[in-house]
């Protein structure tokens, strides 16, 4: 098992897949603080489409372009592959800076792999910025989405932490993204109700108390594809788009924006 996984913390097991059941983040399915109605997504704060070609991932909201490293590209037909060996996104530092909420929303597809890839990991490691592989690096502070875990739930997990394995909350799941297709992902720190909630295509999976504020977590180092901890496996896949949301997002706007799909306001 993954060091990313031996934290502590409660877990809340899904709901069984319910489009919108189980409640909305923080409150029982009504938007959270400051969040938009459901009939109208927010504009995000970032938004990420992979369009182009070349090695810059640009941010069509929010200016802060990223960078693909290890070798992959853009190819020009509005996804990003990475190979599962080396390559990921590295995305500006302080995306998270001076938030209390947070909807993190990516289209992913997975390309096999073992547990504890990254999917999406911003925070910040033992060896700080920048980490070179092979350092024996661990996470000190992150907020992380994984397509499965080494927990008794292997599925996909929501993980997050302000003081490393020893203070992670984590929302463990069955379902897996084994079937190499196109899913919605979301997760959803929401800091005035302190929960962490994680979505699939719409759906609630599940939420945990949180008990440390978002200003929490060091988003120093915030990659697609590689984790904090060095000994996991880098994340082998397709992106759609990725978009953050400076707020927490009910489970009606989540729905919804799945069912538009990626690549559109």
């Amino acid at each position: 098992m993954s060091s990313s996984g031996e934290g502590g913390g409660s877990v809340a097991v899904g709901s069984g897949g319910e489009a919108g059941s189980g409640g909305g983040v923080g409150s029982g399915g009504e938007a959270g603080s400051g969040a938009a109605p459901c009939d109208v997504l927010p504009s995000p704060a970032h938004r990420y489409t992979f369009d182009g070609a070349g090695t810059t991932v640009a941010d069509t909201a929010g200016g802060a372009d990223g960078e693909i490293l290890g070798g992959a590209s853009l190819d020009g037909g509005g996804a990003l592959t990475l190979d599962g060996e080396d390559d990921y996104v590295d995305l500006p530092a302080g995306l998270l800076a001076g938030l209390r909420d947070v909807t993190v929303m990516v289209w992913v597809a997975r390309d096999g792999g073992g547990a504890y890839l990254r999917i999406v990991d911003f925070g910040i490691g033992s060896t700080g910025e920048n980490p070179v592989e092979g350092d024996a690096s661990v996470g000190r502070s992150y907020l992380v989405i994984t397509p499965s875990t080494g927990f008794d739930a292997r599925g996909i997990a929501a993980l997050a932490s302000d003081s490393g394995a020893e203070g992670q909350v984590q929302v463990t799941t069955e379902p897996t993204l084994d079937d190499a297709e196109i899913h919605q992902v979301a997760v959803v720190f929401d800091g005035a109700a302190a929960t962490l909630a994680l979505y699939l295509d719409g759906a609630l999976l599940g939420s945990t108390p949180v008990g440390f504020p978002l200003s929490a977590i060091q988003d120093v180092n915030n990659w697609l594809g590689r984790s904090q901890f060095d000994q996991d496996p880098y994340f082998g896949g397709r992106y759609d788009e990725l978009r953050l949301y400076r707020e927490a997002l009910p489970a009606c706007a989540i729905e919804a924006a799945w069912r538009a799909g990626p690549d559109r306001p």
